[in-house]
């Protein structure tokens, strides 16, 4: 905007040469698999493993791998503990997916069931219990019927309200309460020991009354909800309807269902009693539905918790997809191998696999892991599945251009230690393999895929960081001028953005050019050529001696 400083002096500003990238990474990881609890189709961003176990509960005991275990927080576990740090898990579950439950009983017949807030085994560990309130109870926005109260003795309190709404709409009247006292105009009066209503000016017949009001504690029960002994919270009510209502307003664990005698109090005393049925609908879960969620959140690294080599195709498909020009999200993904029962049998079905994409790492073999399901922990040896979700930890937390060859990942032990001929025979199947050198090592990080020029992980990693970069830069110009001016400093954005990947030695050298002939300035459209040369690792050294 042209702005006059001076008469005379007229000054514009055009800020383009000014726009910068935005920040990027290609690091974010993204899980899917079976929980105990949580929302389920969902992405639930993490920051750490503790808000995995808060969101999606304890994992399950291990069997074989084969028994139905839970997936979902096993493997985030594995990534946390690697490195993983901002991580998108989806929890996924089949139609018998149900919550615990339990139902409260009050003079009448059934009252009002207590069930968990998401559906799983997890909730099976909660209990109720109802017993003589110990404080008063709080009605929240109960319709008036004939002008009395459903619940008294009312105690005067600041937090009892009157609210008249129009039935032809308008503003809620407010009116100010007395106790026990005839109202004035714009007042209600509130008897306190029957409940009833009289209003200084009444409202129409059509009116709807609602009382927001304070019920002593001897009309009112305690209702009590644990989950063992990590949370507790306790509530104050007057009815089924009124728990419901409680529940609904701050209840972390639970929620309340009306039922048919919902008016009336929930009858005490009630022991401790266990909600029950909870079913974590593991065991037709589709993976494929928790990856479609992942479409929409930016996960650049992307594991199906639990999962081997036979669902690869599957995951690669899924990357390509997310990484196409309609999603616009570069992705990789990781897969393990399957358990074998011995040494033989392994190399020969990991090294038979058909997977190839430059998208897609298969990993191998499985890992030796403490199961923090029972106390003491017990040392298990988890799948290849469960590898791939520490290779993913890992990889997240490296630059794009630092290659995993020759990186330690600091397991326990692996499910099979192998001869120099078998890794040699794993890394030429297009496998990255983990070996018993010094430590447990990465033998060399690569993809499955068998064109040469994606076979490093850092190659495809750097080109989709560029792509990121370059998007981010690019952005901020649409709508912007298509002309020459405009048109450099889009060049000049993008690169800045380029020479800090050279300096960051995540490119070796770039060739760029921005630029536009008539039709396409008619078309609105800008051309960005860009020639990357990306950094390779160094996969081995040879060494040549003479002696002389």
């Amino acid at each position: 905007m042209t702005e006059q400083v001076l008469p005379g002096v007229l000054i514009e500003v055009r800020p383009e040469a000014l726009i910068v990238p935005g920040a990027i990474t290609v690091g974010n990881l993204g899980v899917v698999g079976t929980a105990a609890k949580g929302p389920v189709g969902t992405p639930r961003l993490l920051g750490s493993y503790a808000d995995a176990v808060s969101t999606f509960g304890t994992y399950d005991r291990w069997v074989d791998g084969a028994s139905g275990e839970l997936t979902l927080v096993r493997a985030l576990e594995q990534a946390y503990r690697f490195g993983a740090t901002t991580v998108w898990a989806v929890r996924i579950a089949d139609g018998n997916a149900a919550p615990a439950a339990v139902d409260l009983a009050s003079a009448g017949g059934p009252c009002v069931t207590v069930e968990a807030l998401t559906p799983g085994t997890s909730g099976n560990q909660l209990t109720v219990a109802v017993s003589t309130a110990d404080a008063n109870a709080l009605v929240r926005g109960e319709p008036v019927a004939a002008g009395v109260l459903a619940h008294f003795p009312v105690v005067p309190s600041a937090v009892n309200r009157i609210v008249v709404r129009p039935s032809g709409g308008g503003a809620d009247l407010v009116p100010g309460i007395v106790y026990d006292a005839a109202p004035g105009p714009t007042q209600v009066g509130i008897t306190t020991a029957d409940g009833t209503l009289t209003f200084g000016t009444a409202p129409g017949g059509t009116d709807d009354v609602l009382a927001t009001y304070t019920v002593a504690k001897s009309a009112a029960v305690k209702v009590t909800v644990k989950q063992g002994v990590a949370a507790e919270e306790t509530y104050s009510v007057v009815s089924g309807d009124d728990l419901v209502a409680d529940l609904a307003a701050g209840s972390a664990l639970v929620r309340g269902l009306a039922l048919a005698n919902a008016a009336q109090v929930p009858s005490a005393p009630l022991p401790t009693t266990p909600l029950t049925g909870g079913d974590n609908g593991a065991a037709g879960a589709g993976y494929e539905t928790g990856l479609e969620a992942l479409l929409e959140v930016d996960a650049h690294i992307v594991v199906a918790a639990g999962q081997d080599q036979s669902f690869g195709d599957e995951l690669a498909a899924h990357a390509a997809v997310a990484s196409g020009d309609a999603n616009k999200r570069e992705r990789i993904a990781l897969v393990g191998t399957a358990a074998a029962a011995n040494r033989p049998a392994f190399v020969t079905a990991a090294s038979a696999h058909t997977l190839a994409s430059d998208r897609l790492v298969l990993v191998g073999p499985g890992i030796k892991a403490a199961d923090r399901s029972q106390q003491p922990p017990a040392d298990v040896v988890l799948p290849g599945a469960y590898a791939a979700a520490a290779v993913a930890g890992l990889l997240s937390s490296q630059d794009p251009h630092i290659s995993l060859t020759n990186k330690v990942l600091p397991v326990a032990g692996l499910e099979h230690d192998f001869s120099n001929a078998e890794l040699a025979q794993l890394v030429l199947s297009r496998l990255l393999v983990l070996e018993n050198r010094q430590g447990f090592r990465i033998v060399k990080g690569i993809t499955t895929s068998t064109n040469t020029a994606w076979t490093q992980i850092t190659t495809r990693r750097i080109v989709d960081y560029t792509k990121y970069g370059v998007r981010s830069a690019a952005t901020p110009y649409i709508g912007l001028l298509n002309n020459e001016r405009v048109r450099s400093a889009l060049r000049a954005t993008i690169n800045g953005f380029l020479t800090t990947m050279v300096l960051d030695e995540m490119l070796v050298s770039y060739e760029l050019d921005v630029h536009a002939s008539r039709q396409d300035e008619i078309a609105g459209r800008a051309l960005v050529d860009l020639v990357i040369r990306p950094t390779f690792s160094i996969d081995f050294i040879k060494v040549t001696m003479f002696l002389e």
